[in-house]
């Protein structure tokens, strides 16, 4: 009987890794705007990891595909998050110093410093005490971050608070601090956006009456 009850745990966990659905997989409300200046509004899917967007009007045996050189901007209502998202193609140099249009994510926007974000999709060992192995891998939805600079120059963030401090080095003292206060750990979302948050604050001009 525990037996029993052990494979079926095990199973719906494999279940649910396999029923995970990717960027690639789901399509949104959204709309495109191209290179050339059409607005195409419809159902919108991408892939950072090909800078692919497709677009339909419904029906998804006739979607067309829009490499990342033809797209300015898109924008998807990911209903998994009840919110808008909002994409750009920029120019970047993936490898070496050839710079062509990739897709990025608007994380925050924001001056000095906007945050962008790109997705990719990786295995990732995970523990399971019950399972036969102990261990096994499953695909997970992975980011790396890059901050865009008014001087338009994009940076990837390496992720470390040692990396966040040295970018954000114009203002490292306060920088330590607020982290220190706010027990910042820049591997996570929401205290990248925070820190980066606070660090454009500093620059913001104060009026006086």
């Amino acid at each position: 009987m525990i037996r029993t009850v052990l494979l079926v745990f095990i199973i719906s966990c494999t279940t649910q890794v396999v029923a995970q659905d990717f960027p690639s997989q789901v399509w949104h409300d959204g709309e495109i705007v191209l290179l050339e200046g059409d607005t195409l509004k419809g159902q919108v899917k991408y892939s950072q990891e090909t800078d692919i967007v497709e677009f339909t009007r419904g029906n998804a045996n006739t979607a067309i595909a829009f490499s990342a050189r033809k797209v300015l901007y898109f924008e998807i209502f990911d209903r998994s998050v009840n919110r808008y998202r909002e994409f750009y193609a920029l120019p970047f140099a993936v490898k070496g110093d050839y710079e062509t249009p990739v897709v990025f994510e608007v994380i925050l926007e924001g001056r000095p410093i906007t945050i962008l974000s790109r997705e990719r999709i990786e295995y990732k060992v995970v523990n399971y005490p019950y399972a036969v192995s102990g261990t096994y891998s499953r695909l997970e939805l992975m980011y790396t971050y890059y901050f865009l600079g008014k001087d338009g120059k994009i940076k990837v963030f390496p992720g470390s608070k040692k990396d966040l401090i040295w970018m954000l080095k114009d203002k490292s003292q306060l920088i330590k601090k607020f982290m220190k206060a706010n027990r910042i750990r820049p591997e996570r979302r929401v205290d990248l956006i925070k820190t980066v948050d606070y660090y454009n604050s500093l620059f913001k001009e104060t009026k006086t009456p």
